[in-house]
């Protein structure tokens, strides 16, 4: 019989739709549809009675930074688990640069205390999953135990369901706009690719706040997007939407994933994709 699985994160799909939440969304979905016995539950709800209950199962850590310093210290010490790792939690800005355009310094929060749960979580998971090259570069740049540690990159994580619905719209006709995301964030980095994409006469089109698939409907029938962030993005999931979709894609160096050999054509990136999921459910259940 298999053993149980039980994800950890602060938002699931259900709260929010996001990239992580989304690839979580589609490794829950396909061990589900494999009839494998997989549970959630938030990060800030996580207690040690909790983790002591489920010590049989293995825990999947995802986006953790509601997890409790003292839960974090139970599980390294108790629990068996891996972590999914969407962005850059040894650092209180999930991001280097973001550190850096804060606070004017380079980011040097492993040597500091409040860092040290998470530092932990690192260094005794079972194994690491990374979204791209680049970013388990820098993990263990920062962190170099790890370099002796389980680790393996993915990239984001689609549900079968949203590669069908691709497929199905790969053929729509084109216009002649590049899509640029219209958004608050900080990586995002709205201004200045607007910027850019005035400076080089490129026609575009704002898009906020559309539902998912309304979005892949709208990037389908666009010529193509521009997405330059303002930090490291270890593997945004609208730049290989757009690569599946056969639209024109401009990034810039910190689309960490841009360069892997699998994310140049739309037919490479399409046979990638199909098999990140089972990819990751065969290391279990082997």
């Amino acid at each position: 019989m298999s053993k149980k699985y039980i994800f950890i994160a602060d938002m699931f799909s259900s709260d929010y739709i996001g990239g992580a939440e989304l690839s979580t969304e589609a490794l829950m979905q396909k061990a589900i549809n494999s009839k494998l016995p997989v549970f959630k539950i938030h990060s800030h709800k996580v207690t040690k009675d909790f983790l002591e209950e489920n010590k049989d199962c293995h825990f999947v850590v995802c986006n953790f930074s509601n997890l409790g310093d003292l839960e974090k210290v139970y599980m390294c010490k108790n629990n068996s688990y891996s972590i999914v790792e969407y962005d850059y939690k040894f650092c209180k800005y999930r991001s280097i640069e973001k550190h850096f355009a804060a606070e004017n310094k380079e980011c040097d929060c492993i040597s500091d205390n409040a860092m040290k749960s998470n530092i932990a979580l690192y260094a005794y998971a079972e194994k690491i999953w990374f979204m791209s090259a680049k970013q388990r570069e820098i993990f263990v740049e920062r962190m170099k135990f790890l370099s002796d540690r389980d680790s393996e990159v993915l990239s984001s994580i689609f549900h079968d369901g949203d590669i069908r619905f691709i497929e199905s719209l790969s053929y729509n006709e084109k216009n002649n706009k590049y899509i640029i995301l219209d958004s608050d964030s900080w990586i995002k980095n709205t201004k200045k690719t607007i910027e850019f994409a005035e400076q080089n006469n490129i026609d575009y089109e704002l898009v906020k706040n559309l539902p998912y698939h309304e979005l892949l409907i709208k990037l389908s029938t666009s010529k193509g997007l521009i997405f330059l962030p303002s930090g490291g993005d270890t593997c945004p999931r609208i730049t290989i939407e757009a690569r599946l979709l056969g639209a024109d894609v401009i990034v810039n160096d910190n689309v960490q994933h841009a360069k892997e050999d699998w994310y140049q054509t739309s037919e490479t990136c399409l046979e990638y994709v199909k098999k990140t999921s089972q990819r990751f459910w065969d290391f279990y259940e082997k």
